[in-house]
C-alpha cells in the first residue's frame, strides 16, 4: 500500500510539474510575442511580472502628471510602451493615430482594468460599459440629449448661474484668496437635479441631510478612485479588496445608490401622476402641439424620457447606474469651470474681452436665454482654450478590437507603418495632443483665438479632443458647453477676478492629475464686486 501511495503522489508531483512547465513556456511564448510586438516603439526595458513597469512611476501622488511628463519626454514624446501588470500598452498622442482608432468601430471596447474601478465612481452606466449593454445604453439615452431637449435648459442654466454668481459675491469677501473648486461643486450637482431630473431646490424629501450625505458620498468616492488611479496596484481588484479603501466604497456606495433611488422614485411617481391626471381629464392622447420638432414631449427632463421608453427600455438597475453616471460627471464641469476662472483671473485682457461681449448681448433686447449663449462667440472660444490647456479627461483608454496600422509612425528605427495586434491596450494622453506645437504654435501661451474659424481651417481635426471623439464621445458636451457658457457670463457680469494664493503665474500652477487635472494648493482666485444694477439678466 505504501509503495501504491509513494507511487501516485510521485505522479501526482510529476503531472504538477509538467503543468508549471507548460503553464511558464506559454507564459514565456505570451509575453515574447508582445515584446516582439511592441519592439519598434521606445518605452522602460524593465518590465517585472505581476508589476509591470510600475516601479518607473511609483512616487509621491503630488508629482504623478511631472513623473509621466518627463518619462515621455525621455522616450520622444510620440509612443511609449509600458506594461500595467501583466497588460501591455502603447502609449500615444499624435492627431493622425487618435483618429484612426477613435474615429474606428472596431476599437469600442474601454478596458476593464482602467474602467471597472472608475465604476465605483462614474457608476456602471454610458462611460464605462461596453458591447451590445453600451450600443443599447446609447440608442435609449441619445435622445435625451439632443439639441432640440438640451436648449430648453438655457433658461435653468441662466437662473441658477445668476444665482450662484450673486451668491458667490455675497459670501467672499473682497480681495480675499479663495477656492473657487467648493462653491462651483454645489451649483452643479443642483443644476443637474433640476434640467435632467426636474427637481426643483425645496423637495423636503430630497434635501437637508439626505442631499449633503449624498454629496459627501460622491466625494468620498471620487478621492477614493483618485487614489487607486495614481496608485496602480490598487487598480487590481483583487489587491483593492484588501485595502481599507473598500470598505469605504462599499458605504459610499451604500449612501449614493439610497439617494439617487429616491430621485428615481420620486419621477416614477411623478410620471404615474401625470398619467393619471391626462386619464382623468380625458386627455388619452397627446396633443402633437405638445411635441417638438423631433417628436419628444416639451418639458420632459432626461429621466422622463429615459423612464418613459418602450423599446430597449433600461432596468430599474440601469436606469439607477446611469442616474449615479449623470451626477458623477458633473465633477467634470465642476473642474472645467475652476480652471476657467483662474484662467479669467491670469489673463486680464482676456477677461475683459469676455466681458465686453456678454454686456453687448445683454443690451440686445428680446433674445431667448439660448440666443444669447450662443452670442458668446468669444467666450466660447474662452472655454475651448482652457480645455485645450487643461482636458476634462487627460488620459484615456480603449482595447484594440482587431489588428491596426499605424501609418508613418516614428519608430526606433524610422518612420514607417508598423501592424498592433488586436488586444493591445491603447492609451490617448490628450494633455500631450493640445500640446502639439506642429499644430499649438507656442503650446502653453493661452489665446482664445486659437479657435478663430480662419485659424480651426488648417488643423486637424483630432488635434482637440477634450470630449473624447467618434462613436465614444461624450454624449453630454453640449450640455456641458451651454451650462459653462452660462456660469462664465453670469461671473463677468457680477465680479471681476484675480489671481489668488498660488496661482499668480501660468507657468506656475502646480497641476496635477487624479482622476481628472486638478491645481494642488486649490483653484485660488480674488473678486471684485461689479455693480450689477445697470447689467440685464437673461433668465425668462
Amino acid at each position: 500500500m505504501g509503495l501504491v501511495s509513494e507511487a501516485l503522489w510521485g505522479c501526482a508531483a510529476c503531472s504538477l510539474a509538467v503543468w508549471l512547465a507548460l503553464a511558464l513556456a506559454r507564459y514565456v511564448r505570451w509575453r515574447l510575442y508582445w515584446h516582439r510586438a511592441l519592439s519598434p516603439f521606445p518605452g522602460p526595458r524593465v518590465s517585472l511580472p505581476l508589476l509591470g513597469t510600475l516601479l518607473y512611476i511609483v512616487g509621491p501622488m503630488s508629482t504623478v502628471l511631472r513623473r509621466g511628463l518627463r518619462l515621455m519626454e525621455g522616450y520622444g514624446n510620440e509612443y511609449i510602451t509600458f506594461w500595467l501588470g501583466e497588460r501591455p500598452w502603447l502609449h500615444i498622442i499624435r492627431p493622425e493615430d487618435v483618429e484612426g482608432l477613435l474615429s474606428s468601430s472596431k476599437h469600442l471596447h474601454k478596458p476593464d482594468i482602467v474602467y471597472g474601478p472608475v465604476s465605483g465612481f462614474f457608476g456602471r452606466g454610458l462611460i464605462t460599459i461596453n458591447g451590445d449593454a453600451w450600443r443599447r445604453h446609447r440608442r435609449v439615452l441619445t435622445p435625451a440629449f439632443h439639441f432640440a431637449v438640451l436648449e430648453r435648459y438655457s433658461g435653468i442654466f441662466t437662473r441658477r448661474a445668476e444665482a450662484f454668481a450673486k451668491g458667490l459675491a455675497s459670501v467672499e469677501a473682497e480681495g480675499r484668496s479663495f477656492d473657487f473648486m467648493p462653491h462651483i461643486g454645489a451649483f452643479v450637482t443642483d443644476t443637474v437635479m433640476e434640467t435632467a431630473f426636474g427637481l426643483v431646490g425645496g423637495d423636503e424629501d430630497l434635501e437637508g441631510k439626505e442631499k449633503a450625505d449624498f454629496i459627501q458620498a460622491t466625494d468620498r468616492a471620487f478621492q477614493i478612485i483618485a487614489g487607486r488611479v495614481i496608485q496602480p496596484w490598487l487598480m487590481v481588484e483583487s489587491l483593492f479588496r484588501l485595502s481599507p479603501y473598500a470598505a469605504q466604497q462599499r458605504q459610499a456606495d451604500k449612501v449614493i445608490n439610497q439617494y439617487a433611488s429616491r430621485v428615481i422614485d420620486k419621477k416614477r411617481r411623478q410620471i404615474i401622476e401625470r398619467k393619471r391626471n391626462q386619464l382623468d381629464s380625458g386627455a388619452e392622447q397627446e396633443n402633437d402641439d405638445d411635441k417638438d420638432d423631433i417628436g419628444i414631449r416639451k418639458k420632459l427632463t432626461f429621466l422622463d424620457l429615459v423612464l418613459g421608453q418602450d423599446t430597449d427600455a433600461l432596468s430599474d438597475q440601469e436606469v439607477l447606474e446611469e442616474v449615479r453616471t449623470l451626477i458623477a460627471v458633473q465633477q467634470t464641469s465642476a473642474s472645467t469651470l475652476s480652471f476657467a476662472a483662474v484662467c479669467l483671473a491670469l489673463h486680464p485682457e482676456a477677461q475683459r474681452l469676455a466681458r465686453e461681449e456678454v454686456l453687448a448681448v445683454d443690451a440686445v433686447e428680446g433674445l431667448e436665454p439660448l440666443e444669447r449663449l450662443n452670442r458668446l462667440k468669444y467666450v466660447e472660444r474662452f472655454l475651448k482654450e482652457v480645455l485645450r490647456l487643461y482636458p476634462i479627461t487627460a488620459i484615456f483608454s480603449r482595447t484594440l478590437g482587431e489588428d491596426h496600422v499605424l501609418h508613418n509612425a516614428k519608430t526606433k528605427t524610422g518612420t514607417r507603418s508598423v501592424t498592433l495586434p488586436a488586444g493591445l491596450g491603447i492609451t490617448f494622453f490628450v494633455y500631450q495632443t493640445h500640446r502639439d506645437p506642429r499644430h499649438w504654435p507656442e503650446p502653453e501661451r493661452f489665446d482664445p483665438d486659437r479657435f478663430l474659424p480662419e485659424q480651426c481651417a488648417g488643423r486637424h481635426p483630432y488635434a482637440y479632443v477634450p470630449f473624447s471623439a467618434g462613436p465614444r464621445n461624450c454624449i453630454g458636451q453640449r450640455y456641458a458647453m451651454l451650462q459653462m457658457k452660462a456660469v462664465l457670463a453670469a461671473l463677468l457680469r457680477t465680479v471681476e477676478l484675480s489671481p489668488g494664493k498660488g496661482c499668480e503665474r501660468q507657468d506656475k500652477l502646480d497641476i496635477n492629475i487624479n482622476t481628472f487635472l486638478y491645481i494642488k494648493g486649490g483653484f485660488n482666485v480674488r473678486l471684485r464686486k461689479l455693480d450689477t444694477d445697470r447689467h440685464g439678466c437673461w433668465q425668462r
